[in-house]
C-alpha cells in the first residue's frame, strides 16, 4: 500500500513537471494547486510568485511594444509630413521665384540702357521696378528661410571666416544706405580677436544684415554702429553652449533710433511680430528678419540679446562661440572706426563713359562670340536669359524641353556651354543632363543647372545627376557672367 505523503509528493512533482512546461512555452497564467505539506507547499508557492511576476512582465512587455509601435507610427507620419513641407517648400521656391527671375532680369538689362535710348524718367521706372523686384524677392527668401527652419531643412557650411572680410562686406552692403539718409555709420573690429570665426559666413552676413536694416530703418538721424568684441566670461550660466565655449564673440549693433518699449523686447523675435501695431504702416517690413535672425543664431551655438529705450535707441547683441581655425591662429590688426558718410559716394558716371567701360569690358569678358544654349521650359526666363547673354555678346540657341535641349545640342557642335533648367515637365533637368553625358562628345560640356527650388541637397543632386556647376533662381547676372567665365575660359 502506497504511503499517500508518497503519493502527494509524487503527483505534486508531475504537477510540477507540467506547469514548467507551460512556462516554458509562454504561458505565465498557469499555477499550482496550494495548501501542500512542506516543502511541496513551499514550491507552489515560489512557483506561482514567479509566475505572477512574469505574467507581470510580459503585460508591461506589450505595453511598451504597443507603445513603441505608437511612436513608430507618429514618427512615420512626422516624417512624412516633413517630407511633404519640404515639398511644399521646394515647389513654393520654384513658382515664386520663376517668374521673378525674367523680371529681374530684364527691369536690370532696363536699367542699365546699354543702347542709351531711354529718357532718365523711364530708367528711372525701370530702376523702380527692379527695387521692388528685389524687395519681393527679399520677402521670399525669409519666408523660404522661415519654412525650412521649421521643416528642420535648412543647411549650415561651417568654415573659417576672416573678420576683415566681413568687415568689407558689411561695409560694402551699407554704405550707401547711410549716406542715403545722412547718419553716421561706423565699423569697429577690437583688436586682439583671433583673425577668423569658425561659423557659417552666409548665415552670420544673414543675421548681421537683418540687424543692421532694421537699426538704419529705425534711425531717423544720428548713427548706427557695428562693434565686434570678446565677450566677457560667465555672461551665459543658462546657455549650455555659450556657457562651455573658450571664448565667445560678439557683433552688437547701435543704434540712435526710435528704441523698443521694455515690455516688447521678446516678442519683436516672434514671427510677424513687430514693436507696435503702427510699425509696419510707418517703416514697412514683415516682422520676420529678427524672428530668422534668432533661429540662425541658435542653430550656430549662439543667442541675441537686446537692449533698449524708447527715444534713445536700440542695441542688438548677436553672441556666438568663436573657434579659430588653428591654435596658431593669428590676431587681427585693429580696424578702426570710419565715418562712412564722409566716404565719397559711388556717383554714377555720364553716358557717354558708361558706355565706354561696358564695352572695355565685353571685350576683356572673353564671351563675345561663344555659343550657349539655354534649355528652359519658360519662354519669358528664355527670353531673359537671351537678352544678358546677347549683351555680352555671346550666340544663343534656346530649346523649350530636355528633348528639344538634347536634338539642338546633338545638331550644332558649336555649342560652347548649356544653362539647364532643372524643374521641367516630361524630361526634367536631371535626365536631360543625364542623357547628354551619355554621349561621350559632350563628357566635358559645361552644364549649369538653374533651379528655382534652392532647397538643401538640389545643388548635390545637380551635379551627382552630371551638371558642372549650378545657379538658382532668380539669377544673379553677375553671378551668371562670372560663372560663365570660369568655365568658358578654362
Amino acid at each position: 500500500m502506497t504511503d499517500p505523503a508518497l503519493s502527494r509528493q509524487s503527483l505534486d512533482s508531475r504537477a510540477l513537471l507540467s506547469a514548467l512546461r507551460c512556462l516554458r512555452q509562454g504561458d505565465f497564467n498557469v499555477r499550482l494547486p496550494t495548501g501542500c505539506p512542506g516543502i511541496g507547499g513551499e514550491i507552489s508557492g515560489l512557483f506561482n510568485d514567479i509566475a505572477a511576476q512574469m505574467s507581470e512582465v510580459e503585460y508591461k512587455n506589450r505595453q511598451i511594444e504597443q507603445a513603441r509601435a505608437s511612436l513608430e507610427e507618429k514618427a512615420e507620419q512626422l516624417a512624412l509630413s516633413s517630407r511633404c513641407k519640404s515639398e511644399f517648400v521646394a515647389n513654393m521656391s520654384h513658382e515664386l521665384r520663376t517668374p521673378l527671375n525674367s523680371l529681374l532680369i530684364l527691369a536690370r538689362l532696363l536699367a542699365e540702357n546699354a543702347p542709351g535710348t531711354l529718357t532718365a524718367k523711364q530708367v528711372e521706372y525701370a530702376q523702380t521696378i527692379h527695387a521692388a523686384g528685389s524687395d519681393l524677392l527679399s520677402l521670399i527668401d525669409d519666408i523660404l528661410d522661415l519654412a525650412k527652419i521649421e521643416s528642420g531643412t535648412i543647411t549650415l557650411n561651417i568654415a573659417s571666416e576672416r573678420l576683415y572680410d566681413l568687415h568689407y562686406h558689411v561695409e560694402r552692403a551699407f554704405r550707401q544706405v547711410a549716406a542715403d539718409k545722412g547718419l553716421e555709420f561706423e565699423v569697429e573690429i577690437a583688436p586682439g580677436l583671433p583673425s577668423e570665426i569658425r561659423t557659417d559666413a552666409k548665415r552670420l552676413q544673414q543675421i548681421l544684415k537683418n540687424l543692421l536694416s532694421n537699426a538704419f530703418k529705425f534711425t531717423a538721424s544720428g548713427k548706427v554702429m557695428l562693434r565686434v568684441f570678446e565677450a566677457a566670461p560667465g555672461l551665459f550660466p543658462g546657455h549650455r553652449r555659450l556657457a562651455s565655449a573658450g571664448e565667445v564673440i560678439a557683433f552688437s549693433v547701435m543704434d540712435t533710433g526710435v528704441g523698443i518699449p521694455e515690455g516688447r523686447h521678446k516678442i519683436i523675435f516672434d514671427a510677424f511680430q513687430q514693436a507696435d501695431g503702427t510699425t509696419n504702416r510707418q517703416y514697412g517690413g514683415t516682422g520676420l528678419g529678427l524672428s530668422i535672425s534668432r533661429e540662425l543664431a541658435a542653430l550656430l551655438g549662439g543667442e541675441i540679446r537686446v537692449s533698449s529705450t524708447p527715444g534713445q535707441g536700440s542695441n542688438f547683441t548677436l553672441y556666438l562661440p568663436l573657434h579659430p581655425a588653428s591654435p596658431a591662429a593669428g590676431t587681427a590688426s585693429p580696424l578702426p572706426a570710419r565715418r562712412l558718410d564722409a566716404v565719397p559716394g559711388t556717383a554714377a558716371a555720364d553716358q557717354k563713359n558708361k558706355r565706354l567701360a561696358q564695352e572695355l569690358q565685353l571685350l576683356s569678358s572673353g564671351l563675345a562670340g561663344k555659343t550657349v544654349l539655354v534649355v528652359d521650359d519658360d519662354r519669358r526666363n528664355i527670353f531673359a536669359l537671351a537678352s544678358t547673354l546677347q549683351q555680352q555678346r555671346m550666340k544663343v540657341l534656346s530649346a523649350a524641353s530636355g528633348r528639344e535641349g538634347i536634338r539642338i545640342l546633338e545638331s550644332e557642335p558649336a555649342i560652347d556651354i548649356v544653362l539647364m533648367d532643372v524643374m521641367m515637365p516630361d524630361l526634367d533637368g536631371y535626365e536631360t543632363v543625364r542623357r547628354m553625358r551619355q554621349v561621350e562628345r559632350f563628357n566635358n560640356l559645361p552644364i549649369i543647372a538653374i533651379t528655382a527650388r534652392a532647397m538643401k541637397g538640389d545643388r548635390d543632386k545637380c551635379i551627382e545627376a552630371g551638371a558642372s556647376d549650378y545657379l538658382a533662381k532668380p539669377v544673379n547676372v553677375d553671378q551668371l557672367v562670372s560663372l560663365l567665365r570660369v568655365w568658358l575660359l578654362k
